[in-house]
């Protein structure tokens, strides 16, 4: 329900607006009443202004109700202030291609968990209503976990108070108790997971992001069915915080340990771990994938 300092005939209009964004082939008059609970005379009303607006168009053939052109202008106007820097978009997009499981970056922004970039895995799961602006449930899902974690104690109670979980599925954890030993876990181990916590059937894994003054920027995941899913997969953990280092560095972040051997590394030699560093972003070919995973274990003397 709409809190009460809010336009009903306004909320409502977008909640139609969402509705029909759903429908791929177009929405009809009837399912939208029957969906929405909002009375068919209404929803012609509601929509009809949308047409006006520009916001919704009429097929002829199907007499569905589509979105228009003009929501397309918005995200033109909306999208150049939101993009994710390339170089986040290009590792997260090769991790893809090296794991085939979706993966997804998202941002801390406007004190919420901002999903802002899919890239879609070739033997893909699909997440229901995961798309680029969704900002639900972060105690549930590895992205937001993954950020969270990275909260000081006064800081995460007051974001728990004002940001209350509630459960998706049977394995969510959503009480204060839970949420504690759950991200102090993902903090000590420096990766989240979400065991079919945010949807039944779907694992994820997750890391964080940090940004040049030491923030967490955001985080990094991939989703996999729980049948692809292997506790204890120390390669994939391993390259996932290897990518989530290398995206890091291009924020501009820098390790404290690494900057304690640069002040010992002699000016203009750079470091083995950064030449390593420099080596995987060699073209793509040059190194089978199976090898690359199996470095990035290595490195982190994991197996």
């Amino acid at each position: 329900m709409a809190a009460s300092w809010t336009i009903q005939s306004l909320a409502r209009g977008l909640e139609l607006l969402d509705l029909i964004a759903t429908q791929s082939t177009g929405a009809t008059m009837k399912w939208l009443s029957a969906v929405s609970g909002i009375p068919l005379s209404t929803c012609y009303h509601l929509v009809n202004t949308l047409i006006a607006a520009g916001y919704v168009e009429k097929d002829p053939s199907s007499q569905a109700y589509q979105l228009s052109y003009k929501i397309g202008y918005l995200h033109n106007q909306w999208h150049p202030r939101r993009q994710v820097p390339e170089a986040l978009t290009r590792v997260a997009t090769q991790a893809m291609a090296d794991l085939h499981e979706t993966t997804y970056l998202a941002k801390w922004e406007a004190d919420d968990v901002v999903i802002q970039y899919i890239a879609e895995g070739n033997q893909a799961v699909k997440v229901r209503s995961l798309y680029v602006g969704y900002r639900e449930h972060p105690f549930l899902h590895a992205l937001g976990k993954a950020v969270l974690a990275q909260f000081d104690a006064g800081r995460l109670r007051d974001y728990y108070l004002s940001h209350r979980p509630e459960g998706r599925s049977p394995h969510s954890k959503v009480a204060w108790e839970e949420v504690q030993v759950e991200l102090a876990l993902t903090r000590d181990r420096g990766y989240s997971l979400d065991l079919e916590e945010w949807e039944t059937g779907i694992c994820c894994i997750g890391v964080p992001l940090f940004q040049y003054d030491g923030t967490v920027w955001g985080s990094l995941a991939i989703s996999m069915p729980k049948s692809r899913y292997r506790p204890g997969d120390r390669r994939v953990i391993a390259y996932l915080q290897e990518e989530g280092r290398m995206m890091s560095e291009s924020l501009g972040y820098t390790p404290l340990g690494v900057q304690e051997a640069r002040r010992t590394t002699d000016v203009g030699e750079p470091s083995a771990g950064r030449s390593w560093y420099q080596a995987r972003r060699a073209p793509e070919g040059a190194v089978m994938v199976e090898d690359r995973v199996a470095r990035v274990a290595n490195a982190s003397g994991t197996h």
